[in-house]
């Protein structure tokens, strides 16, 4: 349940009001509401926690919308440290400069429904570790959500994914890799090879492209002595996706 007096909403909103429109939320309203806990007008739920620790922005990236969709789950159905690897492996296709791909983000994480179909986990394939956990735990976080609506400059803020709650996300296991296009069979022995970024690391150092690239390319498969495999992989055969970059991406340009 919504507990406005525990965090201070008007703050957040006002850091944020030039692409997004923040309401709160009463006492008792629950995080599966619809639209008529606002009077009709389109929303969604988010929780505070994946704004300001896992520095999720809005609006939500083309890969974000594409993977609620597939999944089949609104924003809020998603437990932190699921936000958190969706994050990472945004900055981590973004240093690349590459767009990220639901299909190779879907070989390295699976997805489980918990507690009645209700919340969605991401989790690592086991064997198969591109991403570790941010964080061990989160508490307190249930109670600490907010109602998002678009701003008039940001218009289709709510378009291309859920935005209430679904009852029925889908469960999806990894897909294997001979299901997946040549190019992203590709992308994903070369991202394997690499593996085992921290998503905590990722998600501080977004800003910070010298020392996010000092971190990225310290692996074997990725030295900066030379065009990386993926990256030069990734340029030529994969499409470039400028307005879902993260920053870092636009001052290494």
């Amino acid at each position: 349940m919504g507990d406005p007096c525990s965090y201070d909403y008007r703050a957040f909103a006002k850091r944020h009001d030039d692409d997004i429109a923040m309401l709160p939320c009463t006492l008792w309203e629950p995080v599966c509401g619809d639209e008529r806990a606002n009077n009709g007008v389109p929303f969604f739920y988010f929780y505070e926690v994946v704004f300001k620790s896992v520095g999720v922005r809005l609006p939500f990236s083309r890969f974000e919308r594409e993977l609620l969709t597939e999944i089949n789950a609104a924003p809020a159905q998603l437990y932190p440290n699921s936000w958190a690897f969706v994050k990472a492996f945004d900055i981590l296709f973004g240093f690349l400069e590459c767009a990220p791909s639901v299909d190779i983000f879907l070989h390295f994480f699976e997805v489980k429904r918990q507690r009645n179909n209700l919340w969605v986990t991401l989790s690592n394939v086991p064997g198969r570790v591109l991403l570790t956990p941010f964080q061990h735990s989160f508490i307190g976080w249930k109670g600490k959500f907010f109602k998002v609506c678009c701003s008039d400059l940001v218009p289709s803020a709510m378009d291309g994914f859920p935005l209430y709650w679904v009852r029925e996300t889908r469960a999806l296991k990894s897909r294997p890799l001979k299901r997946l296009p040549l190019n992203d069979q590709v992308a994903c022995k070369i991202l394997a090879g690499a593996g085992g970024f921290d998503a905590a690391a990722l998600i501080s150092l977004e800003y910070n492209a010298e020392a996010l690239e000092k971190y990225i390319c310290t692996r074997d498969y990725l030295k900066t002595s030379h065009p990386s495999p993926l990256l030069a992989f990734c340029m030529t055969n994969l499409v470039v996706s400028s307005p879902c970059l993260s920053p870092l991406t636009q001052v290494r340009r």
